[in-house]
């Protein structure tokens, strides 16, 4: 009984020190860099792999985030789903598709490199944009979540047990991933947001500037993994 009890206690404070991790980037509105370009069915990141400042925070609160700069990198397509009326305007609704070959991606890289900070796949992402019959506004979203479809992470920053990063470790549980597009505009000279072909793609080449946030489980954590060692080490020792 006593080490049932004990295993439980061990396996809950496990769970207890595994902490939620958060991310996140302010759109840079200032920036000639833009964060999103696109043409067609295809979107990617800005020219040059915009520099930006990724805010990484404990879930579980009480620490100041950590802050790293980093470079944005994204590629994957768009599928026209439908364009649903709403009191403003049309919502243009796209699932977010392979693009180039490969799953929808977005990641973090040093400045200049191709080291990687943080990576992630999404399928089952979502794009929309609220604009006319003819064209996309200057505003849109890109929104996935392991409740519609999967994202998953990849931190190859160092380990901190505090903040839940585990060094290689890819994500696991319900992770989100949000992008918020805002100054979309295109053309020469250029004017907001993007006119549409007849099947509802952008019909020439755009840019937007982009904030983003997310939410990631790395499992387990040190902290986990030791409170978890000690434990069946004191099974071990009761059972001798």
């Amino acid at each position: 009984m006593k080490i049932a009890l004990m295993m439980t206690l061990a396996v809950a404070a496990a769970s207890s020190a595994q902490a939620v991790t958060t991310f996140s980037l302010a759109s840079d509105t200032a920036s000639a860099r833009l964060s999103f370009s696109g043409s067609g069915t295809q979107v990617t990141n800005g020219a040059g792999g915009p520099a930006v400042t990724l805010l990484v925070g404990n879930g579980n609160g009480g620490q100041a985030p950590l802050s790293f700069n980093v470079e944005f990198r994204t590629n994957f397509s768009l599928s026209y789903v439908a364009s649903v009326p709403q009191s403003a305007g049309l919502n243009h609704l796209y699932n977010v598709v392979a693009g180039a070959g490969e799953i929808p991606t977005f990641g973090f890289y040093v400045p200049g490199t191709n080291t990687p900070v943080l990576t992630a796949t999404f399928d089952g992402g979502l794009f929309r944009s609220l604009g006319t019959s003819a064209r996309w506004g200057s505003g849109g979203a890109v929104e996935a979540s392991d409740l519609t479809g999967q994202v998953t992470y990849t931190w190859f920053g160092a380990s901190n047990a505090a903040f839940g990063l585990v060094n290689g470790a890819s994500s696991q549980g319900v992770d989100d991933a949000a992008f918020t597009l805002s100054n979309i505009a295109s053309g020469q000279p250029v004017s907001n947001g993007v006119p549409l072909n007849a099947d509802f793609y952008p019909s020439i080449a755009w840019g937007s500037e982009g904030s983003y946030s997310g939410t990631a489980n790395f499992i387990p954590t040190p902290g986990a993994i030791a409170l978890l060692g000690l434990s069946g080490l004191v099974v071990a020792r009761r059972r001798r």
